[in-house]
């Protein structure tokens, strides 16, 4: 039967489900990374050579803050805190306190997922209750974090609650489960690769170990993924990834590939081409070669019917060439391509720190997230009711018409379903903001300013320090990829209407959070007015 949710904790599943989705809008998708990646981060990075005091510090505070909000962890980090404050640069791994603070880590993600299961099942107390949000964000990262793929985890959750037999009925038990299913060893996955020009090396077992010709490549096929599109190739090699699951096996793969791709384009003569389709053994099926999870839309060409222009103002095209390796180019070309796209809109020649970019992005972002959220409800509620303030909604030409009457709504209407459990928790998110919009804001901006900070590092230790196969590189890029997007989008769609450019978007939004006014039944405030100019 499907899982079985206490009133207090319903709608977890489908929000667990919403964040894995590939079909979920941008602004619902999972934007803050896991308590234990912000722990192995600050470990990894304090004993880099070069690390700068002030980067240090700000992941001292923010694992110290997410230690303290995490029902995974034990004891909130006390056992900790004392250790965290001597993590510091040019602290070495044999350091104590780095040690020290290993140690609790490796304990604290042992039993993080069991933790987490002991407070669902718990009863009620009134002391620090589960926020329903959080926990999904918290348990969904660190899942992810722990090696298990985003579509993996859809599929598993969508399969038991389709499975009427099945024995994980309370939210405890899916906790348990999941932790038992990632303390299972890694399985080794195996893929072939076609490629579409003929490599002009001779290919046996001795000289080209992993090759196979065009003729073994069929053979190959046929046996194991006979089912899958077939594809005109020139042969192909075989790569192996160990992970815990095929979607998790393939990321790996497709890391490798996009290194040899590379090397096959700059290292021959007659450049080998690999296609766009790879075979799985274990599968049986077929898997892109690129990256294919980070999702970034710019609509705004097409809403102002500016798509068919040829010329572009500078500071766009400039952007626009940055951030289109962000799709499906290797994670350490989407990281240094993300980051660098955001600091050319936000960096100015008077700017003494490059990482000022992060604040300045993350408003705009948390602007357009707020916006987007409004939008979506207000489309909801049009279309799930008909009464006088749906009619008026439905006439609305613009969505941020539409917006503004369901804000003025929703005050009016403290009950109102949507329908949807997804819409109906979104809304509970958007209350406070209606109602505080200026903390609410703030606080939004805070955690993307931590998430695109962490983007910036990432991108000076592939640039500095060369370091590209990091393992939540993938992950980090994917998650700030539609925030990307959709913060680059509204720069674009300001710049296109009104011609402010994009540090005048900037400031301008960062002076108007402080006269933020709250929603009322009769009066949608100025929230939505942040990012808007006459």
């Amino acid at each position: 039967m499907p899982i079985t949710e206490e009133p207090r904790y319903a709608g977890f599943v489908a929000r667990m489900m919403e964040i894995t989705s590939t079909q979920a809008p941008w602004h619902r998708r999972l934007w803050r990374s896991g308590t234990m990646q912000i722990a192995r981060e600050l470990l990894d990075e304090s004993v880099r050579p070069g690390v700068r005091e002030a980067a240090v510090s700000d992941q001292r505070t923010y694992l110290t803050h997410s230690l303290q909000a995490d029902h995974g962890i034990a004891d909130r980090g006390n056992c900790v805190r004392d250790t965290i404050k001597y993590i510091k640069p040019e602290i070495t791994e044999m350091s104590h306190a780095w040690i020290n603070l290993r140690e609790h880590v490796d304990r604290m993600h042992d039993s993080y997922l069991r933790n987490w299961a002991d407070a669902f099942d718990a009863p009620p107390t009134g002391n620090r209750p589960i926020d329903v949000e959080g926990a999904a964000r918290r348990i969904t990262a660190h899942i992810l974090d722990a090696g298990m793929h985003k579509s993996s985890l859809y599929a598993w959750l969508r399969a038991i609650q389709a499975d009427t037999s099945s024995s994980i009925t309370t939210l405890g038990d899916f906790l348990r489960a999941a932790d038992e299913m990632l303390r299972k060893p890694e399985r080794v996955y195996t893929f072939c690769v076609p490629v579409e020009t003929k490599p002009r090396f001779r290919i046996d077992a001795l000289s080209a170990p992993g090759w196979m010709t065009s003729g073994e490549t069929s053979d190959w096929k046929r046996r194991h993924a006979p089912k899958a599109p077939n594809t005109r190739h020139q042969g192909s090699f075989l790569l192996t990834a160990k992970a815990h699951d095929v979607n998790a096996a393939a990321e790996k793969v497709r890391s490798v590939i996009s290194s040899l791709a590379t090397k096959f384009q700059l290292g021959a003569s007659n450049p080998i081409v690999v296609c766009p389709r790879m075979w799985s053994m274990e599968k049986n099926s077929e898997f892109p070669t690129q990256a294919t999870n980070r999702i970034v839309s710019m609509r705004s060409f097409e809403r102002l019917d500016r798509i068919q222009e040829l010329a572009m103002l500078d500071y766009i095209t400039n952007t626009l060439a940055l951030v289109q390796p962000l799709r499906t180019s290797a994670p350490h070309i989407a990281v240094m391509s993300g980051w660098s796209a955001i600091e050319s809109l936000m960096v100015g020649p008077s700017d003494d720190q490059d990482v000022v970019a992060a604040k300045r992005f993350s408003l705009i972002v948390a602007a357009s997230m707020v916006r987007a959220e409004l939008s979506w409800l207000s489309r909801s509620y049009a279309k799930a009711h008909d009464d006088a303030a749906a009619l008026e909604m439905r006439g609305c030409d613009a969505n941020i018409a539409r917006a503004r009457l369901f804000q003025m709504h929703a005050c009016a209407n403290p009950q109102i379903d949507l329908g949807i459990e997804v819409d109906n928790l979104a809304l509970m998110r958007i209350r406070p903001v209606l109602a505080n919009p200026r903390q609410e804001v703030e606080k939004i901006t805070d955690i993307l300013t931590r998430e695109f900070t962490r983007l910036y590092r990432k991108r000076n230790m592939i640039v500095h320090g060369g370091q590209i196969h990091e393992s939540n590189l993938h992950s980090i890029s994917e998650v700030l990829a539609p925030l990307i997007g959709a913060g680059i989008d509204r720069v674009i769609n300001v710049g296109l209407k009104t011609g402010v450019r994009p540090i005048e978007l900037s400031a301008i939004a960062e002076s108007r959070v402080h006269y933020l006014t709250p929603a009322s039944e009769s009066d949608p405030g100025n929230l939505l007015n942040l990012l808007e100019f006459a």
